[in-house]
């Protein structure tokens, strides 16, 4: 009998405890958590915001097994050199863009969303970057050779993967599906770095792409529009 009255005062209460967390208030959109929990297996609440002003300068990793390690422009060009960065002296405007090598999606055209104000989900917004349209798991390629500074989850951005590019250049590139670098890891312009999926706050698969210079975010489709 106590195992029976057990069970219904289950039944009755796990609903209500559903609900309770529904309408738990959180700054987190609960798609995000949905998805973070497909692509992760797990949901926690963390601060992991994009802030471009520490991401361009000051970015702190913990590898794992290992200490901590700080990534910015000046630690990773002093240990890599700008030359190997790809990365040219700035006083040249033609030689400013030598580390963009390569397009992240070749061959595909379709921009679901431009860089600039938006509306999304109802609400007018400033998009950061431009949005790639690509069927779910597309290879996703590196615009250039450089230091990954970031790979994991970013709230918003989803699984991501950011790359140093020295001269405060920075790219990344947001929603993957699988990330195939880590932290630290040095790529080559043209390099597989992830899969296209439709991670954190997104509502298709597509490749959410930035370029950031100096901490300010720019238009990626005037940067895409001088590859050949």
């Amino acid at each position: 009998m106590r195992r029976i009255l057990l069970a219904l005062s289950l039944l009755v209460s796990t609903p209500l405890a559903f609900a309770d967390l529904i309408e738990t208030p959180s700054s987190t959109d609960r798609l995000e958590q949905l998805s973070r929990a497909v692509a992760q297996g797990s949901y926690s609440v963390e601060s992991n915001d994009v802030d471009d002003e520490d991401a361009t300068r000051h970015v702190n990793v913990r590898l794992r097994g290992h200490k901590s390690v700080e990534f910015n422009n000046a630690s990773v060009t002093k240990k890599y050199g700008s030359s190997n960065l790809s990365a040219a002296n700035t006083s040249s405007g033609s030689s400013v863009l030598s580390w963009l090598k390569a397009n992240p999606l070749p061959g595909m055209v379709r921009v679901s969303s431009q860089y600039g104000t938006r509306y999304f989900a109802g609400k007018s917004e400033y998009h950061p970057g431009v949005d790639l349209a690509a069927p779910n798991g597309t290879p996703i390629y590196a615009s250039g050779s450089g230091v990954v500074t970031r790979s994991g989850w970013v709230n918003g951005y989803g699984q991501m993967i950011e790359i140093n590019h020295g001269n405060g250049y920075i790219t990344r590139y947001a929603h993957a599906s699988r990330l195939l670098v880590s932290v630290g890891e040095r790529v080559q312009a043209g390099e597989e770095i992830a899969k296209v999926g439709c991670t954190g706050r997104c509502t298709g698969a597509h490749l959410h792409y930035e370029i950031v210079q100096d901490g300010q975010r720019k238009n990626p489709s005037t940067y895409l529009a001088m590859l050949p």
